[in-house]
């Protein structure tokens, strides 16, 4: 669509996630055994007819600019681009390294979108929307900020640190605070933001003058009884990948088929960057229930309600329980690995079981052995 500048925003200031980011962002991790966490932005974007995308990193560019490509994400190159952008000045302290630092840095590339509104998602969330239909309320509803959001029901336990809406009668915001779980119920904003661009650049500007520590959602809550704030609500499954329990339990809920349907259809195709790698073999005796298991893999042991990325090797003997293997790890004979994250290239073999909890899933680094 060439009314709206898509924005792929970088992970919010609350987002840590244990192991997975000493490597690489969090947006560029493998998700699901295939897609890595930003493809639903951009697929969002790219379904949504957004020509023009802009997508802003925080730091380790390495994994995202080698993983996207225009030509992946079904977008129309001669129309448009995705734009990778990031802070060209390095930080004294990270906390100095926000979206709006970000923004100013890549000002001129804003200014000069031929876009009368944009729309900003972070790349750390994982749901589906057509920003057409968030668009068209937006314009409806003559607000001067639209923001997306989900009413949820486990806010205790999920959402952590995510921004929670108080909503007035009529769908306005009148005010943002902080999810610390202390309540069920709640209105999380999953930091979508639908605004003209010049109230864009506005908004950094004043941000920039404000604070040098602010983020956009910083700048937008301070002046929420300035401006006419309205609030639409996403309905459908989604997710805020903000550490690691939170991208186990994702990956984990996202096994169940039934699930994984909600979000993945074939009218809304996630893209991704494609491997060229032969299907997965199961030799006789593998055993699989339950599990997403990526393309050139070769199962020979047990997977029960798992992710499996692709190039991985399970060997005989081996059980996989409630657990994500990232791509090319190897689990060696007899290994038995429950409630467990295992990063790329990593071997499990001389150490037989690795169990850990649900709710604080045990991590083993990247090209470790174990």
């Amino acid at each position: 669509m060439d009314k709206i500048l898509g924005i792929v925003n970088l992970e919010s200031s609350g987002v840590h996630v244990e192991g997975i980011e000493d490597y690489r962002p969090v947006s560029a991790a493998s998700f699901l055994g295939r897609y890595r966490v930003l493809d639903f932005m951009i697929s969002n974007m790219t379904n949504s007819k957004i020509n023009n995308i802009q997508v802003y990193i925080k730091n380790r560019p390495r994994s995202t600019i080698d993983h996207i490509n225009g030509t992946n994400y079904n977008i129309n190159t001669k129309k448009g681009h995705i734009q990778i952008l990031h802070g060209e000045k390095s930080f004294s302290s990270e906390v100095y390294n926000t979206d709006i630092a970000n923004f100013w840095a890549n000002r001129e590339f804003i200014e000069n979108a031929d876009t009368p509104y944009v729309v900003i998602a972070p790349s750390h969330f994982v749901y589906v929307q057509d920003f057409n239909v968030l668009l068209q309320s937006h314009v409806e509803s003559g607000a001067d900020i639209t923001i997306m959001y989900q009413s949820v029901f486990n806010a205790k336990e999920a959402f952590n640190n995510c921004d929670t809406l108080e909503l007035g009668d009529d769908k306005c915001v009148k005010a943002i605070e902080k999810n610390r779980g202390k309540y069920k119920n709640r209105d999380i904003s999953l930091e979508c933001y639908c605004m003209s661009r010049t109230l864009l650049l506005d908004l950094i500007d004043k941000a920039r003058k404000t604070s040098s520590l602010y983020w956009l959602s910083d700048i937008i809550s301070d002046n929420v009884d300035e401006l006419k704030i309205q609030a639409y609500q996403h309905k459908g499954y989604a997710a805020c990948i903000n550490s690691l329990k939170a991208y186990y339990d994702a990956n984990i809920e996202l096994s169940d088929y039934y699930t994984l349907k909600s979000l993945i259809n074939d009218d809304w195709p996630i893209f991704t960057k494609t491997n060229d790698t032969c299907p997965t073999l199961y030799k006789e005796g593998a055993k699989i229930t339950g599990s997403l298991v990526g393309n050139g893999c070769i199962i020979e042991g047990e997977v029960i309600n798992s992710v499996i990325g692709r190039d991985c090797v399970i060997k005989k003997g081996a059980v996989i329980k409630d657990s994500v293997i990232l791509p090319s790890s190897l689990i060696n004979r007899g290994a038995k690995i429950e409630n467990a994250v295992i990063d790329r290239y990593a071997i499990v073999s001389h150490i037989k079981e690795l169990r850990g909890d649900k709710d604080k899933p045990l991590y083993v680094k990247r090209r470790d052995r174990i």
